[in-house]
């Protein structure tokens, strides 16, 4: 029997795709659920699992930045992050950290279902358009793209919450940060940049059109 480690702060959504992915795959397997980054790394570090269903956004870390710890403990995982966000926006980061999977939240069973089954078997799994954007990505060679290239997951995240009109005070609040550690975040981005003021960075994200 299979064994997959599910890792999403909702518990509707965590039992939600249990029900659907006992309902849809073809082969028996043993769900269990972490409900955060430190928990999962906890989990894998006691368990041995065949896959890891990983939400890109946790209360803790950003799921990317989960990602590469559990790569570092495991690097023959299997992870397929699931996310809400566009995958022009994260599934090259994804796939550069490790993952073998990125599959939206909004896709149909059908997907999320291919996904597990091409992994499980051992293969990556990559949609065209995917296979689009990495494609996009070997060729792209125009200095904005490498600037914030060189953000950490963290830091573009914040990039984006600030072009989005959140202040620092709500940034650290939404991601259980302190103040002082979003601000150490938004001067890295300006220094990776090559910015100065908070203003910029909204502009720069705006003209390279990043977001969450």
């Amino acid at each position: 029997m299979k064994k997959i480690l599910i890792v999403d702060d909702h518990v509707m959504i965590r039992h939600g795709l249990i029900q659907v992915l006992h309902s849809i795959l073809d082969t028996p397997v043993a769900f269990d659920e972490a409900s955060d980054g430190q928990q999962a790394i906890t989990m894998v570090k006691s368990c041995l699992y065949d896959l890891v269903l990983l939400d890109i956004s946790l209360p803790d870390q950003s799921g990317l930045d989960v990602l590469k710890l559990l790569q570092q403990h495991d690097p023959k995982l299997r992870v397929i992050i699931l996310s809400t966000h566009p995958e022009e926006h994260f599934v090259v980061r994804a796939l550069r950290a490790g993952a073998l999977g990125y599959v939206n939240k909004g896709s149909a069973s059908s997907v999320l279902k291919l996904a597990i089954e091409t992994v499980l078997a051992g293969t990556r799994y990559i949609s065209i358009t995917q296979a689009n954007l990495l494609a996009e990505a070997i060729c792209e060679n125009s200095e904005s793209k490498s600037l914030h290239g060189a953000l950490s997951n963290r830091e573009y995240q914040l990039a984006c919450m600030m072009t989005a009109g959140k202040t620092l005070t709500e940034i650290a609040r939404e991601l259980s940060l302190s103040v002082k550690t979003t601000s150490t975040y938004r001067t890295r981005i300006l220094e990776k940049l090559n910015l100065r003021t908070t203003a910029d960075i909204i502009n720069y994200c705006i003209h390279n059109k990043l977001s969450l």
